[in-house]
């Protein structure tokens, strides 16, 4: 197996003039990638930054990151993408539990920058600028860096091998604080095999990422395309715009992305105002990720792009693929996230005494696959709780069908229990997404002295829609049992809803919403 550095010299020495990588600024070829790599990892080597060391990368998506990556694999080093979404707190927990010898910032966050430099927290010596600055910022430009003309590698070569952690990636903390997923080359490698098979990847083929590449997801997609030989687009937007969209998708000639279900909502609404025809005529691959979708979003984007061809997939960051469902299976699966990807172990339903349960009874889903994380950073008590022999769970919900398709339910610790009765919120947010008043809409539990635990649904109204607590609740009831149906309802705005970089909505932050009820 290689490190991702090898496929990237590997290919720069076949086919040196293709272009493996781009962004709305710049374009990359494989010998370009090597040769701008090479003079950062140099960087990195006269800055003392040793083998396991870690690189701290702040930034949205662009092309750097690609340059960032063979860097850090080169050397050994451990590149630690940072969550752009996060508050300066947050910023700092992460640098602090992390402990990277370097910081990557784009000068889009300068008042992060000048914040942690006021707190002394970062070293401007070992502080590199992305972008156009202004000489306020005193540390090293990237460009310089770039565009040194020095590009013999002053170290060892290969001094990272397969074995050796490559990636610190922090979890979106849906349903808690964050923790620190740690994976080896090893993984990534076996991630990027696994994905090109599954997914039929060719070498002409070429992957708009639109996902925040500081998220396992677009990660994984970025290293999988380039490593089966193929090309890869960024889309380098701080937010997503259908528009814009459906123009690098022609402008690129991308035939896949990986999106999360908000991000398809918005491509509907678009189609559906500008009331558009079918917009990508070739064969194009979309894949569902990071969160289920509802059966209606799936149905309508099959509708709509009726020459496209729909995937859905289901796994973590410590887990990566997990399961995957085919195009084929889209209708006659609805529901499922389809069954376990080639080369993994069969999936566990396990119940609290770590039994195998019935087909059709709910359990917590264990996933054994050749490229699980390595541990959670500086945790050994949560690396413990996640792992089962060789299988490794996160949380998650789920029973297997009959003829062994995955359902996932919902997560651990989103489950409410009222009354003795346990409430999966994903299950009664597909019923009131049915309703076509209704946008969006999540379901979290809020206390209560006689029945332990109430439903409580945040609801985003269709534009222009007007619709009561008292009415959605009578239409919920005709279709769910009682004790399932909302008893408070809070209408939002659609930007009001919290979110992590992905889209996923972020359940424990409703949580504190219901709790400070005079908010609302």
């Amino acid at each position: 197996m290689l490190t991702f550095n090898e496929i990237i010299e590997s290919f720069s020495r076949a086919v040196p003039t293709k272009v493996v990588v781009k962004d709305e600024n710049r374009k990359l070829s494989y010998k370009e990638l090597e040769t701008n790599g090479t003079k950062l990892s140099n960087y990195f080597l006269k800055l003392g930054i040793s083998k396991g060391d870690r690189i701290a990368l702040l930034a949205y998506n662009c092309i750097e990151y690609a340059e960032i990556f063979y860097a850090t694999a080169k050397i050994g080093a451990i590149i630690t993408p940072i969550n752009f979404r996060l508050s300066l707190k947050e910023v700092i927990d992460v640098w602090y539990d992390s402990s990277p010898k370097c910081l990557i910032i784009q000068n889009t966050f300068k008042e992060t920058y000048f914040e942690l430099l006021k707190k002394k927290i970062i070293d401007t010596k070992k502080t590199i600028i992305i972008g156009n600055t202004s000489n306020e910022f005193v540390c090293t430009k990237y460009s310089d860096i770039i565009e040194n003309k020095i590009i013999k590698f002053e170290g060892n070569f290969n001094l990272s091998i397969p074995k050796d952690d490559w990636s610190l990636m922090y979890t979106s903390g849906t349903t808690g604080r964050p923790k620190g997923v740690v994976r080896n080359h090893n993984g990534y490698y076996l991630l990027a095999a696994i994905t090109a098979i599954e997914l039929s990847i060719s070498k002409q083929d070429n992957a708009l990422i639109v996902m925040p590449l500081c998220h396992a997801n677009s990660f994984n997609f970025f290293c999988a395309y380039i490593f089966a030989g193929a090309s890869v687009s960024i889309y380098s937007k701080k937010s997503f715009e259908p528009a814009h969209f459906f123009d690098l998708v022609a402008l690129y000639g991308s035939n896949f992305t990986s999106l999360v279900p908000t991000h398809y909502i918005i491509l509907l609404d678009y189609i559906k105002k500008k009331k558009l025809s079918q917009s990508i005529e070739r064969n194009f691959k979309f894949m569902i990720s990071s969160a289920p979708a509802r059966r209606d979003t799936k149905k309508s984007i099959l509708k709509f792009f009726k020459s496209a061809k729909l995937y859905e997939l289901y796994g973590s960051s410590e887990s990566g693929w997990v399961t995957m469902l085919h195009p084929s299976e889209q209708f006659e699966k609805l529901g499922t996230v389809g069954r376990e990807c080639i080369g993994t172990k069969s999936i566990l339903i396990l119940d609290e005494n770590k039994k195998e349960v019935k087909d059709g009874c709910v359990g917590e889903l264990y996933a054994s696959t050749p490229y699980n994380f390595s541990h959670y950073w500086k945790n050994k008590s949560k690396t413990n709780d996640a792992f089962f022999k060789d299988y490794v769970t996160v949380g998650d919900l789920a029973c297997r069908t009959k003829d062994g398709y995955i359902k996932l339910v919902d997560r651990k610790k989103n489950m409410i229990i009222s009354g003795g009765e346990n409430i999966y919120p994903a299950e009664v947010e597909n019923i009131l997404g049915s309703n076509e008043n209704i946008k969006d809409v999540a379901i979290v539990g809020d206390e209560d002295d006689k029945w332990g635990e109430i439903v409580c649904a945040f609801v985003v109204l269709e534009e222009g829609v007007k619709l009561s607590q008292e009415s959605l609740i009578k239409w919920s009831k005709e279709r769910l049992a009682g004790y399932k149906c909302p008893k408070k309802v809070f209408f939002i705005k659609d930007n009001d809803m919290p979110r992590n970089t992905t889209g996923k909505i972020l359940h424990k932050e409703l949580r504190r919403m219901v709790r400070n009820k005079n908010d609302y």
